[in-house]
């Protein structure tokens, strides 16, 4: 992919939209998430793509399980050195599954305590992992995007690619035209 292919695919159009690109550009370079093959022009590599291990879970659920009773989220976002949001839904989680309970407040501050059930679990306890019920559809967009960016959609081959995801997102979305349908008119 190139700069420019970048700059349409996005829509942008002011130099400073295209500086902002840029520089988010060179940091996935830096990360080695997009590999520079010459100057515009990257390749994407997933391999260093970030990954979710989960760490941050076992962290919070340790301090956790050796915390003392009238504990706050900011309390185990500071020990743990993980975001607040991060805490706060994965303690929302637990609480809803039995793991902590509330003991009381500290002026507007919740304060919690592990429960029996936390105490017995040694293993760490992660949420169920929400799978997005559009994620078909936004990879066949994804797919059209580049097909028609990095290919030659007359070629038989591609054409074929775009018109599959084109039915996959009609059958999700529904082949009826709003306010009539495609046919020429005649008069």
């Amino acid at each position: 992919m190139t700069n420019r292919q970048l700059f349409e695919a996005l829509g942008l159009e002011t130099e400073p939209e295209k500086a902002r690109l840029r520089r988010r550009i060179d940091t996935l370079v830096r990360r080695k998430e997009l590999i520079r093959i010459s100057p515009g022009v990257y390749r994407y590599n997933a391999d260093a793509a970030p990954k979710r291990n989960g760490e941050g879970y076992k962290r919070v659920w340790r301090a956790i399980r050796s915390s003392k009773p009238g504990w706050g989220y900011v309390d185990l976002a500071r020990i743990t050195r993980m975001s607040y949001t991060m805490v706060r839904r994965y303690c929302n989680w637990l609480d809803d599954e039995g793991y902590i309970a509330a003991v009381g407040r500290n002026g507007n501050t919740r304060l919690y305590r592990a429960t029996q059930k936390a105490k017995s679990t040694q293993r760490t306890p992660y949420p169920p992992i929400t799978k997005d019920p559009f994620e078909a559809e936004r990879g066949a967009a994804c797919r059209i995007v580049r097909l028609m960016m990095e290919s030659n959609p007359s070629q038989k081959g591609c054409a074929k690619k775009i018109v599959n995801d084109c039915q996959l997102l009609l059958r999700r979305f529904g082949g009826e035209k709003e306010g009539g349908s495609n046919d020429q008119h005649k008069d």
